[in-house]
């Protein structure tokens, strides 16, 4: 399984403890500043500049190479590289829409009223906030992060790069579910509502929420964090496994299932207490 960077940093192995002391702000992918490294010794200096000047030459090179075999290198015929150029045009001038479509990454060209109509079920019942409400939503995931960071003991710019302010609103898009069944050839498949929630103020807090739960998934042998994964384990469960003794959980609940395994009745697999605990996490999920 994959192993992220952050996990080795903030969450020790051995003793199975998080400290967030072990991570470096310049790491994170929303550090707020980045401050200049000291000058090295003069060898070293100099070593960073021929390499910088060997770079530049074989970059310059290489974008030569490719202007000059522009059409080979894309591997399009004249008709086919004629139709892209002018999608790229109709896409600019607003006629169409290209998106990937969900999870198979394919393209997806829509009319801009089939899809709006397409989106409509995922807008039509939404409440409209204001820029107060915004702030103030704001302030109460700063408030959560700020108890986290006060527990785990971060270093003061970690901490101060975990707060949010002055967010901008993500936008809204949808991904068309070419996998799903559809009759309307026109109409297309339904869509998939995404979020660009990296610029959203409620990024740090999920970024660091995936965090603690990154090590939990690593260490335990039953849970998925792909799908992919899940389908993978299915298959050979299917083959395998008793079917009568499995439990397969979804989501969050998974999570829970996975923290409260020593007050899990081993023989019987009883599911008591994982609801208070999954209901903590997803509150402070969903915030």
């Amino acid at each position: 399984m994959y192993t992220h960077p952050f996990d080795t940093q903030f969450f020790n192995v051995c003793d199975k403890t998080y400290c967030m002391n072990r991570i470096y702000p310049t790491t994170l992918p929303f550090n707020k500043r980045v401050y200049i490294p000291r000058r090295t010794n003069d060898h070293m200096e100099a070593q960073f500049t021929i390499a910088r000047t060997k770079l530049r030459q074989i970059l310059g090179l290489y974008i030569k190479r490719q202007r000059q075999n522009k059409t080979d290198a894309q591997q399009l015929g004249i008709k086919p590289a004629c139709g892209l150029q002018k999608l790229i045009q109709r896409t600019r001038n607003g006629e169409v829409i290209c998106l990937p479509t969900d999870k198979s990454g394919r393209m997806s060209i829509d009319s801009l009223p089939n899809y709006i109509q397409a989106m409509q079920p995922h807008i039509a019942n939404t409440k409209v906030t204001t820029v107060q409400a915004h702030e103030e939503r704001e302030k109460v995931l700063n408030a959560h992060m700020m108890m986290w960071t006060i527990v785990l003991g971060p270093q003061k710019r970690t901490a101060k790069n975990f707060q949010a302010w002055n967010n901008d609103i993500p936008a809204l898009y949808g991904l068309r579910k070419d996998h799903k069944g559809f009759t309307d050839p026109i109409a297309g498949p339904p869509t998939r509502p995404v979020c660009g929630a990296n610029i959203a103020s409620n990024y740090r807090i999920s970024y660091f929420l995936s965090m603690i739960i990154r090590p939990i998934i690593r260490m335990s042998p039953d849970v998925c964090d792909s799908t992919e994964d899940l389908l993978s384990r299915i298959s050979d469960c299917n083959k395998t496994c008793d079917l009568t003794g499995c439990i397969i959980v979804f989501g969050v609940y998974a999570v829970a299932w996975v923290l409260l395994q020593n007050d899990v009745c081993k023989g019987k697999r009883e599911h008591h207490a994982a609801d208070k605990t999954a209901k903590a996490i997803s509150k402070t999920m969903t915030l």
